[in-house]
């Protein structure tokens, strides 16, 4: 085997749209399916690791219909083999106001701590896979929640040579950045071949790799969008990981990595489809009335008249219905 293969983390996993060019329900029977097999799989081979896109959102809408396997699943989450989170959804960050943008990292947060019963905690790292940007207050909403990583695709500059950078949000804080070469599927096609041209397919992903990360494990993203990756990967004799042990594996500090300040609105290295933002400004005025609704009228509300019972409120107000 190629030196260079030996030092590839591959890091199974799924990038899943709840609702797309398919209804909501049409995309869960997939996800449904999917997961089946992902569990399945991981069941059968203890080696098996696997990332669910930063999104709880989508384990919640798998165990509506599948809640006998709840417990499988939080033990797989608890033991780390699964990673769940941090996010509630992936949410279009310049859609929304930056209290919603908290909102949704506190309730995945919180939701993969209920669902494991405290066993198991959300990922840590602010997994942002295939927004169409990134806002500037980011690196400041990920530290306070206490990240000290970033994962992101979309919106890079030119500028950055590797792949992690500084990124500097608007009130100046610094967070380590994991760039993703290629994108959230750069090792899609590693085992979609014949089992004896694996060798040179993990060369090639090497070479293509090691200028972005002159030293160290080169990370490999095995997945694609609503599909699971294949089982017996593990038998290929790589190293497997969730992408926040990945991640959380490098030091968190920025110092030396090519700096960004601000917004990642960069067309470089990949589309972030610019004309959507003035196409989505009805959508825009709707989300912004429903946000006042809930964080000037309802919640305050709630709280002067029903005291500690309205708290209950707070959650149903952020996650129903089927919010993102």
């Amino acid at each position: 085997m190629n030196p260079d293969a030996r030092d590839i983390v591959v890091v199974p996993h799924t990038h899943w749209d709840r609702e797309w060019y398919l209804p909501f329900q049409r995309f869960r029977l997939g996800l449904v399916r999917m997961l089946d097999e992902v569990l399945e799989t991981m069941a059968a081979d203890p080696g098996y690791r696997f990332t669910m896109d930063g999104q709880l959102a989508a384990l919640e809408d798998y165990l509506e219909i599948r809640p006998e396997r709840r417990g499988e699943l939080a033990g797989l989450i608890a033991e780390g083999r699964l990673a769940a989170g941090p996010w509630l959804i992936l949410a279009d960050e310049f859609l929304c106001s930056g209290e919603t943008l908290v909102r949704n990292l506190e309730y995945g947060v919180r939701g993969v701590a209920a669902l494991t019963g405290g066993a198991g905690a959300a990922m840590r790292v602010g997994y942002l896979p295939d927004q169409f940007g990134h806002c500037a207050q980011m690196p400041q909403i990920l530290a306070l929640a206490g990240l000290e990583h970033a994962c992101v695709w979309r919106g890079v500059p030119a500028g950055v040579d590797r792949d992690a950078f500084a990124w500097t949000g608007a009130d100046g804080t610094v967070i380590r950045t994991q760039y993703l070469p290629g994108g959230y599927g750069n090792a899609v096609a590693l085992f979609g071949g014949p089992a004896e041209g694996l060798p040179d397919r993990l060369a090639a992903f090497a070479a293509a790799m090691r200028p972005w990360r002159p030293e160290g494990p080169m990370l490999a993203m095995y997945g694609a969008d609503h599909s699971a990756p294949a089982a017996g990967i593990t038998a290929a004799g790589l190293r497997l990981a969730t992408l926040g042990e990945y991640v959380t594996a490098q030091p968190p500090s920025a110092e030396g990595l090519p700096v960004v300040r601000g917004e990642l609105r960069s067309h470089a290295r990949a589309n972030i489809l610019p004309g959507v933002l003035s196409a989505r400004v009805p959508a825009k005025a709707a989300m912004a009335r429903a946000e006042r609704v809930v964080t000037r009228y309802a919640e305050p509300l709630a709280t002067l008249w029903l005291g500690g019972s309205g708290a209950a409120l707070r959650p149903r107000c952020w996650t129903w219905p089927g919010a993102g």
